[in-house]
């Protein structure tokens, strides 16, 4: 439930929601499959959302590269309504693919899903992640007007995807969700 605070002098108020989620450990760690793989995930309750909602999604996720080898890492952010088949939900935000090179990389990201109507929102935001050389790879994410149904629960879900399958492992190491909702 939203709390209204007064703004400046004015009768003005805003409305701010809370923090829905924040990891205390690291998330799922994966290995390297040739598929995509949860890392990290946050169920929204149905009915919970309207036009207005903001859902502000940060994370981090880091490699521990012991292979050798051409071994690229895809950090996405996802949201919909599946779930457990969470390839069918939004790419909302996608990074650079990256080779590990015997390295640890990381991948930080900080996305907002904005939400326009019961069953349309936007998304955007930036995704910096490290390259075998150690430069940060930094790109603006936006995804355009996409379906969602707030009746229903909804997913953030943050995952990994190594372009083969050896020995490298990915897993999130910190996931936090805020969700505002506006003013009644």
């Amino acid at each position: 439930h939203p709390l209204p605070l007064a703004v400046g002098k004015s009768s003005s108020k805003m409305y701010v929601g809370g923090q829905a989620n924040a990891d205390v450990a690291a998330g799922t760690t994966t290995a390297e499959s040739g598929a995509e793989n949860v890392t990290a995930q946050y169920t929204i309750p149905a009915n919970s959302l309207v036009a207005g909602s903001t859902i502000r999604v940060r994370w981090a996720t880091a490699t521990s590269a012991i292979a050798g080898g051409t071994d690229n890492l895809i950090v996405r952010l996802r949201f919909g309504s599946n779930g457990t088949t969470m390839t069918s939900d939004t790419e909302c935000a996608v990074s650079t693919a990256v080779d590990q090179d015997d390295t640890a990389h990381f991948c930080v990201g900080d996305m907002v899903i904005q939400i326009r109507s019961a069953t349309a929102a936007v998304a955007f935001g930036t995704i910096a992640d490290s390259d075998v050389l150690g430069s940060k790879l930094v790109s603006a994410q936006f995804e355009p007007s996409f379906t969602i149904d707030t009746t229903v629960a909804n997913y953030v879900s943050i995952s990994t995807d190594f372009d083969n399958a050896s020995a490298n492992l990915a897993a999130t190491q910190g996931f936090v969700v805020d969700i505002v909702n506006p003013g009644v």
